[in-house]
C-alpha cells in the first residue's frame, strides 16, 4: 500500500469509530423511545379496556335487574286469570320499566324478554321477532357479534342471553357497534394512531374516521399471526413504513383493542438529529478528500511519476524522462531521474552493440562447423558411386555439391529466401534418390513463406536426418514430407518420415541434448540447427520432436516473427 492509500484508510479508521459510536447510541435511544412508547400505548389500551368492560358489566347488571321486576312476574301470574287489558297495561309497565333502564345507561342498547311457554317478547324494539333456534343456539349465552335488519338498515351489534330467575324466562342484552366506535374516536383523539377493535375471522371494527387501508392490512398481518390472550406489542413493516402495533385482550366479548402507531412520527426527531450528524460526516469526509487531493497532486502523483518512469526503464525504455516540473520537491528527483535514464541508455546501447557483434561472430562461425559435416557425406557418396561406375550419379552429385557450395559459402549474406533454401533441399533430395531409389519426397509450402528470409542451410540438416535415420534404416518404401505453415506470427516447418521412428523416452531426451551444451555424444546436424534458431530468434524458437502420423520421426523448425530481426 502507497502513502496515499494509507493516509486515506488512516481518515477511514478516524471516522469509522465515530460512526459506530453514533450508531451505537442512536440505537439505544430509538429502543428507548420504544419501549416508553409501548408502555404507554399498554396503558392508556389498558385504561380504556377497563372502561369497555365496566359498560358491558353494568348492561348484563341492567339485564339482570330488569329481569328480576315486580311487574314481570305479575304478568306472567295474570296471563290466565285477568283481562286483556290489565295485562295489557302490565305489559306496557314493562315496556315503561325497560326503556327507564336503557335510558339510565350511556351506551345505545336493548333489552329484551323471552316468554318461552307463551312464545312472547317483551321488548322496546317492536322488530324483534320470536327466533326459537336462535334462542336455543348454546353460543348466545356469550358475547356475540351479529347483524340484523331494522325497518331495511343493517345494523351490527354483540348480544347475550341468559337464564332468569323465573322460569320459562330468558333476557337478552344488545348494543351496538356504535357506542365502540364512539369510544375508538375519544381514544383516537390527540395522537397519530389508529385504534381499532379485532377478532379473527370477523370485520374490524374502527373508529369514524379511521385509515381504512391501513387497518385492513394490519388485520391481513394479524390473521396469520397468534396472538396473546395477556397482551402484547410487534412491529409490523409495510410498504409505506415501519409500525408499532399494540393489542389487549377484552375478557368479556373475547376480541382485542389494537392500536397502530406509525414509528415515522414516534423518531422524526430522532431521525433528524441523525441525518444531521451524518450530514456533518459527510462534510468532513469532503473536507478529507479534498486534502487528500491535494496530497495526491502535490506527493502521490510525484512518486507515482517517477515509479512510472522507473518501470518504464526496467521494460526497456531506455528514453523515458520524466517532465521537469517546477517550484517542486520533487524537481531535483526529477531532473537526476533522467541524468540516470540517460547514462542508463548510453550504457545499454554499448553492451547491446557488443553482444550483437559477439552473436553474429557465434552464428557464423555455427554456420562454417555445418559446411564440413554436409561436405563429408556427400564425399563418401561420389566415392561409392566411382567404384561402382555410375558417372551419371558422380556426375549429377558433383554437379549438385557445386550449385550446394556456390549457395552456401556466401558469407556476405548469412540468410536467403525460403525459396532459396527449397531449392537446396530439391537439389539434395534428387541426389539421395539417385543413391537409393527407394524413397518418395513431398514438398508443400505456402506461397507467401517462401519470400522470407532464414539462415541459410537450416532445414538441410533435418532432411538428412530424415534420410539417414529414416529411410536408410528402414526396409519399406521411404517416404518425406516437408511442410510449411504460419500461424499467430509463429513459423513452422515440419520434416516427417515413415522410418522406425523412436519412442516417447528418446524423443524426450533428443530434445533435452539439442538443449543443453554440445558433447561428444551429441548430434551435431540438429543441436546446432536448434542452437542457430535460438541465437536468432529467441523465445519459442529451436525444434521441436514427436512422432509421425506414419510411424517415424516429426521434427518441427519453429521461429517466432520478431521486428527488431534483421
Amino acid at each position: 500500500m502507497n502513502t496515499f492509500g494509507k493516509i486515506i484508510l488512516l481518515l477511514v479508521s478516524l471516522l469509522i469509530p465515530i460512526i459506530f459510536l453514533y450508531g451505537y447510541s442512536n440505537q439505544v435511544s430509538v429502543n428507548v423511545v420504544r419501549d416508553t412508547i409501548e408502555a404507554g400505548n399498554k396503558n392508556r389500551l389498558d385504561f380504556f379496556m377497563s372502561q369497555m368492560e365496566m359498560m358491558i358489566d353494568q348492561l348484563t347488571k341492567y339485564s339482570v335487574t330488569a329481569s328480576r321486576d315486580y311487574s314481570i312476574k305479575e304478568y306472567l301470574d295474570g296471563r290466565s286469570a285477568d283481562s286483556r287489558v290489565v295485562q295489557m297495561q302490565r305489559r306496557n309497565r314493562i315496556v315503561e320499566m325497560l326503556n327507564m333502564q336503557i335510558a339510565t345507561s350511556a351506551w345505545n342498547n336493548q333489552i329484551i324478554l323471552y316468554l318461552l311457554d307463551s312464545k312472547e317478547i317483551l321488548s322496546t324494539d317492536y322488530s324483534v321477532q320470536f327466533d326459537e333456534g336462535y334462542i336455543r343456539n348454546p353460543q348466545w349465552k356469550l358475547w356475540s357479534h351479529r347483524s340484523a335488519v331494522t325497518f331495511g338498515i343493517t345494523q351490527t351489534f354483540f348480544s347475550r342471553i341468559k337464564e332468569s330467575d323465573i322460569p320459562n324466562l330468558l333476557v337478552e342484552v344488545r348494543f351496538t357497534d356504535d357506542n365502540l366506535r364512539n369510544m375508538l374516536n375519544l381514544l383516537k383523539q390527540g395522537g397519530e394512531h389508529e385504534p381499532f377493535l379485532y377478532h379473527a375471522g370477523s370485520e374490524p371494527i374502527i373508529s369514524y374516521t379511521a385509515n381504512r387501508t391501513l387497518v385492513d392490512r394490519i388485520a391481513e398481518r394479524l390473521d396469520g399471526t397468534e396472538l396473546s390472550p395477556q397482551g402484547g406489542s410487534m412491529t409490523v413493516q409495510l410498504q409505506d413504513g415501519t409500525y408499532i402495533v399494540n393489542y389487549v385482550r377484552s375478557e368479556s366479548l373475547g376480541w382485542f383493542l389494537v392500536d397502530i402507531v406509525p414509528l415515522q412520527s414516534v423518531f422524526a426527531p430522532i431521525v433528524t438529529s441523525r441525518n444531521l450528524f451524518y450530514a456533518s460526516i459527510c462534510l468532513l469526509m469532503a473536507l478529507g478528500v479534498l486534502v487528500t487531493l491535494l496530497l495526491y497532486r502535490n506527493v502521490q502523483r510525484p512518486i507515482r511519476m517517477l515509479i512510472l518512469g522507473v518501470q518504464r526503464i526496467k521494460d526497456g525504455q531506455y528514453s523515458a524522462r520524466l517532465k521537469r516540473q517546477p517550484n517542486n520537491e520533487f524537481d531535483f528527483l526529477f531532473g537526476s531521474f533522467n541524468e540516470m535514464a540517460g547514462q542508463i541508455g548510453d550504457l545499454i546501447e554499448k553492451v547491446y552493440k557488443e553482444t550483437l557483434r559477439s552473436k553474429e561472430a557465434t552464428l557464423k562461425q555455427l554456420q562454417s562447423q555445418i559446411n564440413p559435416h554436409f561436405l563429408y557425406n556427400c564425399l563418401f557418396y561420389i566415392k561409392n558411386m566411382s567404384n561402382l561406375g555410375d558417372k551419371d550419379a558422380v556426375s549429377a552429385m558433383a554437379l549438385n555439391l557445386g550449385e550446394y557450395y556456390r549457395y552456401s559459402t556466401r558469407l556476405e549474406k548469412p540468410t536467403a529466401s525460403l525459396a532459396e533454401e527449397m531449392k537446396l533441399i530439391e537439389n539434395y533430395l534428387t541426389i539421395q534418390t539417385m543413391r537409393m531409389q527407394r524413397f518418395h519426397y513431398e514438398i508443400d509450402i505456402p506461397e507467401p513463406m517462401l519470400s522470407l528470409d532464414i539462415p541459410r542451410l537450416l532445414v538441410q540438416p533435418l532432411v538428412e536426418n530424415a534420410i539417414v535415420h529414416g529411410v536408410e534404416n528402414s526396409a519399406r518404401f521411404g517416404l518425406i514430407t516437408i511442410t510449411g505453415m504460419e500461424e499467430d506470427g509463429v513459423r513452422r516447418i515440419v520434416v516427417e518420415d515413415n522410418g522406425p521412428g523412436l519412442s516417447m523416452e528418446q524423443i524426450a531426451e533428443l530434445q533435452r541434448k539439442v538443449a543443453s551444451p554440445q558433447d561428444e555424444e551429441t548430434g551435431f546436424g540438429l543441436w546446432n540447427t536448434h542452437q542457430r534458431l535460438v541465437h536468432k530468434y529467441g523465445g519459442r524458437s529451436g525444434l521441436i520432436f514427436g512422432r509421425s502420423e506414419s510411424g517415424g520421426l516429426r521434427v518441427e523448425l519453429v521461429w517466432e516473427e520478431r521486428l527488431d530481426t534483421p
